[in-house]
């Protein structure tokens, strides 16, 4: 799978505030990342979202395999969800049992294998001749 790269300004994440550094309501969207992360199905179907409405951003970061593609996975259905910025995911991340970040890895490995078989089937049949 090659790299996909866009300017980071076209960024979904980007754009909904990711980066952020000057945020106001910094504990409650600690504790609102810690329930998304520790709850499975609400973060499995955010994430879904995630690659649904953030095609860019999910290209950028989901073909870079040198980069922790699950940590994208969570800090962008955060930050889908509640605008939280990543360095706030971070810490809430540091909040959660050992228990809870391996079932969000889990989560994230899947999303990561469904992003991945889209993006193969899509780019599949590119090279080939499509007329003969």
């Amino acid at each position: 799978m090659k790299q996909i790269y866009h300017k980071y300004t076209e960024w979904e994440d980007f754009q909904n505030g990711m980066f952020e550094t000057d945020v106001k309501n910094k504990e409650e969207l600690i504790l609102k990342a810690i329930q998304l992360l520790s709850n499975e199905v609400d973060f499995y179907d955010t994430s879904i979202k995630v690659l649904k409405d953030w095609k860019i951003a999910s290209d950028v970061n989901l073909t870079n395999k040198n980069s922790n593609r699950q940590s994208w996975v969570g800090q962008a259905a955060c930050c889908y969800a509640f605008g939280t910025p990543e360095i706030l995911t971070r810490k809430a991340w540091n909040s959660l049992c050992d228990t809870d970040k391996i079932k969000a890895n889990i989560v994230a490995d899947k999303i990561i294998k469904i992003y991945e078989r889209r993006h193969f089937e899509i780019h599949r049949a590119m090279g080939e001749p499509l007329l003969f």
